[in-house]
């Protein structure tokens, strides 16, 4: 019968039942991802912030072995200026104001997402881009030397645009995941009532 199979299919019953078992872990892979995206962006957003706050923690214990590379690691996303951060225990944090309160406002904004995640419609372009423009305007007036932000400014406008960022993006990656999910986002998946 297998050998029949094999030339009407053309395919060998071991290859089969090996595409079977891929087809299954692509599925469950897809079905964790689509019911726990948030929680994993959320982990890695407080990782990310909470890796920067930790820095200085550890290189009051005395681990500077440990403290140095991660602090160095943050040199890839931020410029890390002495002046334009904070210090805990007398050590610097691992990114600057304006870097900790826009992660640190998305890790808070994904937390509160998770409470209304099927009702928040995400926030129209027009309005995201108002929430951002006190960022590029602190910014670019800053880097271009025409005056020097305070950590105020730089605090609110991250903020402003973390909060922003999350509002516009998380509600679409929802609605994304709930199409991921829908029993006809799997091909072959399609309901019983279609056939």
């Amino acid at each position: 019968m297998d050998k029949l199979a094999y030339e009407v299919d053309g395919i060998s019953p071991t290859r089969k039942a090996l595409d079977q078992a891929i087809i299954r872990a692509i599925e469950v892979s897809l079905r964790f991802l689509g019911t726990r995206w948030l929680a994993l962006v959320n982990l890695v957003n407080f990782g990310f912030f909470g890796g920067a706050l930790l820095t200085p923690v550890i290189t009051s214990l005395g681990l500077t072995w440990v403290a140095r590379p991660l602090f160095s690691s943050y040199s890839l996303v931020c410029h890390q200026l002495p002046f334009r951060s904070d210090f805990i225990f007398g050590y610097q944090v691992a990114m600057c104001q304006r870097n900790m309160a826009i992660y640190g406002s998305m890790f808070l904004a994904g937390v509160g997402f998770a409470f209304v995640r099927t009702r928040l419609k995400p926030l129209p372009w027009r309005w995201y881009l108002v929430l951002i423009a006190p960022m590029s305007i602190d910014g670019f007036t800053q880097l271009f030397g025409f005056r020097e932000s305070n950590w105020t400014l730089r605090v609110i406008t991250g903020t402003l645009f973390g909060v922003a960022t999350v509002w516009l993006a998380y509600p679409y990656l929802q609605l994304s995941m709930s199409r991921l999910l829908a029993p006809t986002a799997i091909p072959g998946k399609e309901d019983e009532g279609d056939r």
